[in-house]
């Protein structure tokens, strides 16, 4: 399996040079582009001892997937690492108050970058992952996240059941989401946590549902059938987050 991948989009490539996680080998930008972003992309790139290769627009587009806003921007860098449950949890610096995230066959790389995002953003650590039946780390996820990779760790399981029943056997407390589980007003949460979020067509499967301590719900008006599995999500990350804060 190739140790490579091309990251594209402004954003991204900013985040990954800027937090000096992985290694870097060449930036490609489209030698046409100008601007303050390329400007402090030049900066960053420079500080990072990388230089860059400007190129036409069309090396760039060959470089990414069809029909991708690359924004002229191309990074050649170091595969991103995920890590085995085992070592998640042993890198985990606040096993206490620790906000993990585990994702039930999400399949769309949009909303999987939008979800990425907002862990970054409301105190997710790290982000547990099956390895089948959920789209993976891709470069479409990478500009969906808009660089939110670079704050989180990436944990890959093969069976999503038994890696949230050896989080419940280290303390973790486990909360699932459906339509019909307990509102979001009526909920306390307990620490550490994990996250189930399902797919935006079936939620999250039945035998997750039983590994959970409980199961939440979003108080909806009206209008739409239900939110997606990302809006839900930023929803229920805030409402921990906001819970939670100071021993709320």
């Amino acid at each position: 399996m190739s140790k490579v991948e091309y990251v594209y989009g402004i954003h991204p490539v900013i985040q990954i040079l800027s937090s000096g996680r992985r290694q870097v080998w060449q930036l490609f930008v489209d030698k046409t582009r100008k601007g303050k972003q390329m400007e402090e992309l030049a900066r960053i790139a420079s500080k990072r001892g990388i230089g860059l290769t400007k190129v036409d627009g069309d090396e760039i587009t060959r470089l990414v997937p069809r029909d991708a806003n690359h924004q002229g921007v191309v990074l050649k860098t170091e595969k991103m690492s995920v890590m085995s449950l085992a070592d998640a949890i042993d890198a985990e610096e606040n096993p206490q108050n620790a906000v993990w995230l585990a994702l039930d066959e999400v399949t769309d790389p949009q909303n999987l970058g939008a979800i990425l995002r907002s862990a970054a953003c409301l105190g997710v650590s790290t982000v547990v992952l099956p390895t089948r039946r959920t789209v993976g780390i891709t470069a479409m996820v990478h500009k969906a996240a808009c660089g939110a990779l670079e704050h989180l760790r990436i944990a890959e399981v093969g069976n999503l059941n038994q890696a949230i029943l050896q989080l419940r056997d280290k303390g973790f407390w486990i909360y699932g989401t459906d339509m019909g589980g307990t509102p979001l007003n009526k909920v306390s949460y307990a620490k550490p946590l994990l996250l189930v979020i399902g797919s935006e067509g079936t939620g999250i499967r039945q035998k997750t549902t039983e590994h959970c301590h409980e199961v939440l719900s979003i108080p909806q008006k009206g209008g739409v059938e239900s939110l997606n599995a990302a809006c839900a999500c930023s929803i229920i990350l805030y409402d921990i987050a906001s819970k939670t804060a100071k021993g709320k």
